[in-house]
């Protein structure tokens, strides 16, 4: 067997925690927080960039396909392997030797291993953060290689803004090691190698380590729950913020009147610390250089309920308030059937695509009850249907309820069918049908030059 081969290979190569196998506990590799599975062959945990080198050499002389995996926290499921065991997890949780942090300029290379609230626990003490913030904690190769992005994009930017290298190996006949880890901000010597690895799920290579541009901890952090009563108002409320706060907005996240209700039947008690009443409700952040955010954050809700557009506002500790924030994708996450979708528009299309979309659903399957949640202010929008039985049932009205929401999205509106959480299989066939066919041809031009074998990544059966 090919497979039990390339084990045997394996397991002579690496230290025994190097090769977990069946009937091994290995769930913790094979599903993922939306409870999306498959079955690993084998679970290869290297530690050294030669290890890698070693795995993908074995890998590739007995042609076993390989899903390299972080810290397992993606909700497309890039990173699992295919449902019927033939595929392996190249794990990089145990890659964390390199921990260098410059504080003089500000900067941190690391491990693919390290996480981020391991990463930023040891950045405190030095007041600087990896401000990269989506409610759990990916490894530095995941949030690489699945260009991670999250609440605080709309001041700090994804990891590709923040990204200043990487190291990867690559599955080409030489087992390349290709380094661009110097921490330099200015670098302007034709192709950026570095980006072929950011946000390709590990096709291309095996990210072993990378380099980021931190940010200092502000002084001063604000947060308030508002209730917008007119999803039309929402763009008046954020520009509101944006002309006050300037680069120190950090957040605005959205929550529909229907995720809050999801949140009063799962955990009420939280329900104090949101506004009162229907409608949109939009969690604010302000992170300053000096003590000014509450007032910041005071002014404008003043100003904005003098107006009409903010009815009401709760204003508190931020733990609190992004509790909230947190709980209901854990909420959205357990619910069955469902389908879900991660979607941006340009900002100034949010308010009409959200429209659109909720009168074309309630048109042709008024049923379903839309969830919406999100980061409003960087155009990024999870859209969750829950489905009934007799929906879930049919799997031609659910690829039918699909191709509407990604038509409305990407041909009405100019948007993505993928804002931030990847391919993997599950968007597979929306990378097929929306993604232009000459970037799809370069796409597998490269990954034939860096993996001849194709053995690297997730690939449906």
């Amino acid at each position: 067997m090919v497979v039990a081969d390339a084990v045997h290979a394996l397991r002579g190569a690496l230290d025994p925690p190097g090769v977990l196998l069946p009937p091994q506990d290995l769930s913790k590799y094979e599903i993922s927080p939306n409870n999306m599975k498959g079955r690993a062959a084998a679970v290869i945990r290297p530690r050294t960039v030669e290890d890698v080198r070693q795995v993908l050499r074995i890998c590739r002389e007995h042609r076993v396909r390989l899903v390299p995996q972080g810290a397992n926290s993606g909700l497309v499921g890039s990173g699992l392997p295919d449902p019927d065991g033939t595929q392996a997890v190249l794990s990089t949780e145990r890659m964390r030797d390199w921990f260098d942090l410059d504080t003089g300029g500000r900067t941190l290379t690391a491990s693919a291993g390290w996480t981020l609230d391991e990463i930023n626990a040891r950045l405190a003490p030095a007041r600087l953060r990896l401000p990269i913030e989506v409610g759990s904690s990916p490894s530095v190769g995941g949030m690489v290689s699945t260009n991670t992005a999250g609440s605080n994009v709309l001041r700090h930017g994804d990891v590709r803004r923040r990204l200043l290298g990487v190291q990867a190996v690559t599955a080409d006949d030489d087992l390349t090691v290709i380094d661009t880890l110097a921490p330099l901000r200015k670098r302007n010597e034709g192709l950026d190698v570095t980006q072929l690895f950011v946000g390709t799920e590990g096709r291309y290579g095996v990210v072993t380590a990378a380099s980021f541009e931190l940010a200092a901890l502000p002084q001063a952090v604000a947060t308030a729950w508002l209730a917008v009563p007119d999803p039309e108002r929402l763009p008046a409320v954020l520009r509101e913020f944006e002309h006050r706060a300037g680069e120190w907005l950090t957040s605005f996240e959205l929550v529909s009147a229907s995720a809050v209700r999801l949140l009063e039947a799962n955990h009420a008690d939280l329900l104090p610390r949101v506004p009162p009443g229907d409608g949109d409700k939009v969690l604010v952040e302000i992170g300053s250089a000096d003590d000014s955010a509450d007032r910041i954050l005071q002014a404008a809700i003043e100003t904005l309920a003098d107006r009409g557009d903010v009815a009401d506002a709760v204003i508190g500790p931020p733990d609190r308030l992004w509790e909230i924030r947190h709980t209901i994708p854990l909420i959205t996450e357990r619910m069955d059937p469902v389908t879900s979708f991660d979607i941006s528009a340009p900002r100034s299309a949010l308010t009409a695509m959200r429209g659109e979309l909720t009168s074309r659903l309630a048109r042709l399957w008024p049923e379903i009850t839309p969830v919406e949640l999100g980061h409003y202010g960087d155009g990024g929008l999870h859209l969750i249907l829950p489905l009934p039985a007799a929906v879930a049932a049919a799997p031609e009205t659910v690829a039918a309820i699909r191709r509407l929401v990604f038509d409305t999205v990407v041909h009405d509106f100019g948007g993505s069918f993928s804002a931030e959480h990847g391919i993997g299989p599950k968007n597979a066939d929306a990378y097929a049908r929306y993604v232009p066919a000459p970037v799809r041809h370069l796409a597998d031009v490269l990954a034939r030059h860096f993996d001849p074998r194709d053995i690297l990544g997730w690939r449906t059966p």
